[in-house]
């Protein structure tokens, strides 16, 4: 399994204390260079303390960037008005090696499914990490509550969807 993540996830999975799950997950991790300025570049000129946790990552080898240059991207820059650079690598990446694609824009994952990408959002990685035992229910629910405390956006139909999943389980 080869997951390729956009900014989003990657900031408030480690805003919140969730940086494990990037070395639980299996399968290789990746970000295009893209997301990697934006989170770690832009992120160390702004303070942000979860920039420095993801360069870790990097660093550690748990994530690699990796540089996109595919003919889908090139299809997709007729999109650029709709979706950030770091979305169209992300699914651009996600097309060429059969990967799945973690985002949390609306637009983007509707763009992914259109392009038959597999496309997943944050939420979805902290179930698959519940549903592992490596999260238990009530930690997965105050690190969601945390992420929204954060600037996570989520809408109340969804934040109520995933509630229910978690009590599912």
């Amino acid at each position: 399994m080869i997951w390729i993540f956009n900014s989003t996830p990657l900031i408030y999975l480690n805003k919140v204390g969730l940086s494990q799950i990037f070395e639980l997950l299996e399968g290789d991790k990746i970000i295009p260079l893209k997301v990697y300025e934006e989170v770690i570049t832009q992120g160390k000129l702004r303070g942000d303390a979860d920039a420095l946790i993801s360069e870790e990552l990097i660093a550690k080898e748990v994530i690699k960037i990796v540089r996109v240059e595919t003919e889908f991207k090139e299809m997709l820059k007729g999109l650029k008005d709709e979706l950030h650079e770091g979305e169209l690598e992300v699914l651009a990446l996600a097309k060429a090696k059969s990967g799945v694609a973690i985002l949390d824009d609306g637009i983007a994952r509707e763009v992914g499914k259109v392009f038959k990408i597999d496309v997943h959002g944050t939420l979805f990685i902290i179930f698959r990490m519940l549903k592992k035992g490596v999260l238990k229910k009530e930690e997965a629910r105050e690190k969601v509550n945390s992420m929204i405390r954060k600037g996570f956006r989520l809408g109340h139909s969804e934040y109520l969807e995933f509630i229910d999943l978690v009590e599912s389980i």
